[in-house]
């Protein structure tokens, strides 16, 4: 096998369709999805910031303490990675996962030189009216980390938010 160099395109998973593309294509060969149709779907992105990005004002302050305590710990067991929460009404007309790639990419949660390969951001994305989450990794993290270890991380976060208690699932996520 050969290294990576920097003018070998990144692969990737299309957030739409999770078809393999490329960080050069502008479209998915798969589904078409494009991030400027979302973009101009959606408008103008909050602004965001880390480690807690609660959107409702859901959480009381102690809530907002212990999910970010909980990306704190992350950190720093992972120095390199950084993490987020961003607890939000999700919009009816998308999936969790097209949401959280579009906050990912148009908020400014992670460093612009973050982009591509060197984007080793973690955000956990949850929906303040129902038990629906998500998480987007950065395209850095995608080789080092199999989905079927995202999913093992979102099981404790489905019972936390069946239990209706937001601190609790961003704390077993990140702790996963």
């Amino acid at each position: 096998s050969r290294c990576r160099t920097q003018r070998d395109p990144f692969l990737m998973r299309c957030p739409a369709c999770r078809q393999p593309i490329t960080e050069t294509e502008a479209s998915c060969r798969q589904c078409g999805f494009t991030m400027e149709a979302l973009a101009a779907q959606m408008g103008i992105a909050p602004q965001l910031t880390r480690p807690v990005a609660d959107l409702g004002g859901v959480l009381s302050a102690s809530e907002h303490r212990t999910m970010a305590r909980a990306v704190q710990l992350m950190e720093q067991r992972f120095p390199d990675i950084s993490g987020a929460v961003v607890i939000s009404e999700i919009p009816a007309h998308l999936t969790p996962e097209l949401y959280a790639f579009w906050l990912f990419n148009r908020t400014s949660l992670f460093s612009a030189v973050e982009k591509g390969g060197n984007n080793h951001g973690v955000l956990l994305l949850l929906d303040s009216r129902s038990t629906r989450a998500a998480v987007m990794i950065g395209y850095g993290l995608e080789p080092l980390v199999p989905e079927t270890i995202l999913e093992i991380c979102l099981r404790p976060v489905a019972a936390s938010l069946l239990k209706g208690n937001l601190a609790a699932a961003g704390e077993a996520f990140f702790r996963e």
